[in-house]
C-alpha cells in the first residue's frame, strides 16, 4: 500500500520519464481535463458488473511508477506496471465487493485517518501529501481507493475468515514440544513479497512480474515499499513482515532457501504452486538459545559533531574520550566528562536491546564492564561513544501458550486469506475491453 521512500525525489523522476511512457506526458490543464473526461468514459474492464475506467488504470499506474527509482523505464517494465495496476484494481474491486456483503467497508472518517497515517510515514501532513501526489499527476482519491481495498480486506480476513481457523490445544502443545526438540536450530525473521498465481495460463506473466520486481529491489527500491504496493499477501499492509518463523512453517520451496541466506539478503523469485515469493531475511536466531541481540542494556552517550572539532584528528579525539570512559564510573560521571571533553551533546539512550544498536558497536558494548564506555563510532555528522550503565541478560524459556496460539492462528489465517482471494479471482466475471 504505502511506500517509505524519498517521495519528492521520486516525483522529480516522474516528471523526467522517458517519452515511451504515455502516462508521463505534460499536457495543458485544458487538454488534461478533456483527456481525463475521455479516460473516465472509456471502460477497460468490468469486474462483476463494476467498471474500471482507463482513468483508473492510468492513475494506478502512475502510483506504481513511484516505486521505480530508475529514470530509464523500459517498455517491458512499463507494460508490467500497467499489468500490475490492472491486477491491483481488480483485486481491490473483489475485496470491496466481498466486504460490502458483510458491511465491512471503511467509513469516510476511517479512510481520512488512514490517509493521514500514510502521510506520516513520509513525515508529511495530509495536505502536503495531496500536493505531492498532484505533482506526480495523481489524485488523492486514487490512493484513498487503494487504502479502502486494503482496509476492507483486513476486515474480511479478521471477521469472515478468522472463525474458519481453529488451532487446537494439542496443536499448540505439539508445537511447544517441537521447540524443545529443536533447541539450537535456527528460526528466521522474514519479510515476503507474494504474487498470486490463479491459473497456469497466468504463470509466465506472474514470473515475469516477479523478475522485474526483483530488479527494482536490486536497484535499491526499499523492500517494504515494494511489498506494500505489489504483494498480494495479507502481510502487504506491514511491508511484508511475517515475523519469526521456522523453516517448516513455510512451503518447502521457500524454506529451503533460508538456511543459505545472509541477514539482509533478498532471494531470487521462488516459484511455488500457489504463487511466486521474494523473501528478505531480516534476522535469524537459534531456538531457545540466548541471543546476544536480545540482551537489554541501559546506555548513556557522548556525542561530538565533526564541525565542532575541525583542528583535532579522529585518533586524538578518540584517545581523549577513551581516557575518560574506560573507567568504571563513566556512567555517573557522564555529564562531567561531557563538559571536560567539550562534547557537543550527552544524555540518556535508555534501555534497549543490543540488536537495536549499530551493528559495529554491539560486540564492544557487550564486553564492557558496567560503568565503562566505548571508543568513538562514526556517524554521518559526528562521533558517538556509548556508556554502559546496566545490563540485563534474559532468561531463555518456552513462549507462552497464548503467544504460540496467536502466532499459529495468524500464520494459518494468512494462508486461508490467500486461498480465499484466489477463489474470488477464479469465480469472478472479469470482462476486459
Amino acid at each position: 500500500m504505502v511506500m517509505k521512500i524519498k517521495i519528492k525525489s521520486v516525483f522529480k523522476i516522474l516528471l523526467l520519464c522517458v517519452p515511451i511512457i504515455a502516462f508521463c506526458a505534460t499536457p495543458t490543464k485544458a487538454q488534461q481535463s478533456e483527456q481525463d473526461l475521455q479516460d473516465l468514459q472509456q471502460i477497460v474492464a468490468i469486474v462483476n458488473d463494476e467498471v474500471i475506467s482507463l482513468y483508473d488504470l492510468k492513475q494506478r499506474t502512475r502510483l506504481l511508477f513511484l516505486s521505480n527509482p530508475s529514470r530509464n523505464v523500459t517498455p517491458e517494465q512499463e507494460q508490467n506496471l500497467q499489468n500490475q495496476a490492472m491486477n491491483g484494481l481488480i483485486d481491490d474491486k473483489l475485496k470491496l465487493q466481498e466486504a460490502k456483503k458483510f458491511e465491512a467497508v471503511a467509513t469516510t472518517n476511517e479512510l481520512e485517518d488512514a490517509f493521514a497515517n500514510y502521510a506520516r510515514q513520509f513525515n508529511l501532513t495530509s495536505e502536503e501529501l495531496v500536493n505531492a501526489l498532484k505533482e506526480a499527476g495523481i489524485e488523492k482519491q486514487t490512493l484513498v481507493n487503494q487504502i479502502s481495498g486494503t482496509l476492507a480486506w483486513q476486515r474480511v480476513v479478521g471477521g469472515l475468515l478468522s472463525p474458519l481457523v481453529n488451532i487446537t490445544d494439542d496443536e499448540v502443545m505439539n508445537f511447544l514440544d517441537k521447540l524443545e526438540r529443536d533447541k539450537g536450530k535456527f528460526e528466521y525473521n522474514v519479510s515476503e513479497i507474494f504474487l498470486l498465481i490463479t491459473n497456469n495460463a497466468q504463470r509466465d506473466e506472474v514470473v515475469s512480474s516477479a523478475n522485474l520486481i526483483h530488479k527494482q529491489l536490486e536497484d535499491g527500491t526499499p523492500f517494504t515499499a515494494i511489498a506494500q504496493q505489489f504483494s498480494q499477501s495479507s502481510t502487504a499492509s506491514v511491508g511484508g513482515d511475517m515475523g519469526w518463523v521456522m523453516d517448516n512453517e513455510l512451503p518447502k520451496e521457500v524454506s529451503s532457501q533460508l538456511p543459505n541466506m545472509n541477514v539482509g539478503e533478498i532471494s531470487d523469485p521462488i516459484i511455488t504452486e500457489d504463487g511466486v515469493y521474494i523473501l528478505k531475511l531480516t534476522n535469524k536466531r537459534k531456538i531457545l538459545t540466548l541471543n546476544d541481540e536480545d540482551i537489554a542494556v541501559t546506555l548513556k552517550f557522548l556525542y561530538f559533531m565533526k564541525d565542532d572539532f575541525p583542528d583535532k584528528s579522529f585518533d586524538d579525539l578518540n584517545k581523549l574520550v577513551l581516557s575518560k570512559v574506560k573507567n568504571t564510573n563513566a556512567c555517573e560521571a557522564n555529564k562531567e566528562n561531557a563538559v571536560s571533553l567539550k562534547a557537543t551533546g550527552d544524555g540518556d539512550i535508555g534501555t534497549t536491546k543490543v540488536g537495536n544498536l549499530p551493528r559495529e558497536a554491539r560486540e564492544e558494548i557487550l564486553n564492557l564492564e558496567i560503568g565503562q564506555g566505548t571508543k568513538l563510532y562514526e556517524e554521518e555528522n559526528g562521533y558517538r561513544s556509548y556508556i554502559l550503565c546496566a545490563k540485563d541478560i534474559p532468561e531463555v524459556k518456552l513462549p507462552e501458550f497464548d503467544t504460540v496460539l496467536d502466532n499459529m492462528t495468524q500464520s494459518r489465517l494468512q494462508l486461508v486469506a490467500r486461498r480465499h482471494l484466489r477463489d474470488l479471482r477464479r469465480d469472478a466475471i472479469v470482462d476486459y475491453r
